[in-house]
């Protein structure tokens, strides 16, 4: 399958250093979601309070929201490929740690909330220097497509991974999902570890580490576009994707089909999310305006969840679903491929960290749509949600600069 420029849809494969790049990324996706289900499950088991997976949640969250910014500014400041393969190596580490202790029997919940922690520490300057590594990976007319490929592992993960990792614990119990966990995170340092990078040179020597985080954050705040883009990422991530916390009420109450509906529902986004990445990693070199593009899919990511609020039967919400997920994986895409293409090298760390700390805080969107939801109801919550990423994205179509956009 090739796009009109003559590059098909996975050129960037046939790259050596993104080709392991991009299985070390499976690898490590992998190693995530069943990291996160075995934490939950145990934790749970271990207690059997509702308070300790909020105690989880917060273990897992804050870390991200404290650290990412600082792992921008380090990513700036040193060999990016060493900082992946020694957060990397930590993190496997501490999964070690976590299948050592449920083998042997002496898993304990605060040393699981512990290392819990760790690994969301590590995974704050992980994040930052994984997404700055990428152009250095690949040659900048594939750039496009390797961002759109590396889309792939996050969205096929969030089908399979959560199921298969289920389906062992039950089988085996905990300790075969931190065993999973570590292994696939074994398995993308060995990758990680084959790849070969010249990358330019510092330039943080010698600069204070906070003088570095304001000049990140400067940037940003007086260049319209980044942040009109970001923005963009920012209320998908507090009020769009804040939907998937109140998929349960859907299929339970509204649809009344219990935990098949709540599978089917997941399963629905995440068809369209892939269908959205293969198409823009087969058509991105053919997009003519990316930036009126890009609005556009924004504002249907909305309306699709103003309509799904409002869906009379599971089937129509389903439909809506796979358009909802099309539309934010396709528009999303092609915001990283801006920001990756546009960004000075040495300030690529913090941006891109700051690009991605929008994705930390979906629990904030978690809590804002369930209280909408409890004040009056999951339809209106999601509505609402909606609405105000369709707004957000209408408001910054009528920017001539915004419109003019040029990927390349």
């Amino acid at each position: 399958m090739r796009n009109g420029a003559g590059v098909s849809t996975f050129a960037a494969l046939k790259t050596r250093n993104y080709r392991y790049y991009w299985l070390g990324l499976v690898c490590y996706v992998l190693g995530h979601r069943a990291e996160y289900v075995t934490f939950a499950w145990m934790v749970w088991e271990l207690t059997r309070e509702p308070i300790f997976l909020g105690y989880l949640g917060l273990a897992q969250g804050v870390p991200l929201i404290v650290f990412q910014l600082w792992g921008g500014v380090l990513a700036d400041r040193v060999n990016r490929l060493r900082l992946l393969i020694g957060t990397q190596l930590l993190t496997a580490m501490a999964l070690g740690v976590a299948f050592a202790l449920t083998l042997t029997g002496n898993v304990r919940v605060a040393p699981l909330l512990v290392l819990a922690a760790l690994t969301s520490v590590f995974r704050a300057f992980d994040e930052p220097s994984r997404l700055s590594l990428i152009p250095q990976l690949i040659d900048r007319a594939r750039l496009s497509n390797a961002i759109a490929l590396g889309s792939i592992p996050w969205q096929a993960g969030r089908m399979i991974g959560p199921s298969i990792t289920g389906i062992l614990i039950a089988a085996y119990g905990g300790t075969v999902g931190f065993g999973l966990a570590a292994a696939a995170s074994c398995v993308a340092l060995l990758l990680y570890s084959r790849l070969r990078v010249e990358g330019p040179a510092s330039r943080g020597h010698g600069r204070h580490m906070l003088g570095q985080l304001v000049e990140g954050l400067s940037f940003v705040a007086h260049n319209f576009t980044f942040a009109a883009l970001i923005a963009l990422a920012l209320f998908n991530a507090v009020f769009g994707l804040s939907y998937v916390t109140l998929l349960p009420i859907f299929a339970d109450w509204y649809f009344q089909t219990g935990p098949k509906g709540f599978g089917m529902l997941n399963a629905a986004h995440g068809v369209g999310a892939l269908a959205g990445t293969l198409t823009v990693a087969t058509l991105a070199h053919a997009i003519r305006r990316p930036g009126v593009v890009l609005l556009c899919g924004a504002t249907g990511m909305g309306l699709g969840l103003v309509a799904f609020a409002m869906s009379p039967a599971i089937g129509v919400a389903m439909a809506l679903l796979v358009l909802v997920g099309f539309s934010n994986t396709f528009y999303l895409t092609q915001v990283s491929t801006f920001l990756q293409s546009h960004v000075p090298d040495h300030l690529r760390g913090r941006v891109l960290s700051i690009y991605s700390l929008c994705w930390n805080l979906l629990p904030l969107g978690g809590l804002i749509g369930g209280v909408l939801a409890a004040t009056v109801n999951a339809r209106f919550a999601v509505a609402v949600g909606g609405a105000m990423v369709a707004a957000n994205a209408l408001l910054l179509l009528s920017s001539r600069r915004l419109r003019a956009l040029n990927a390349r």
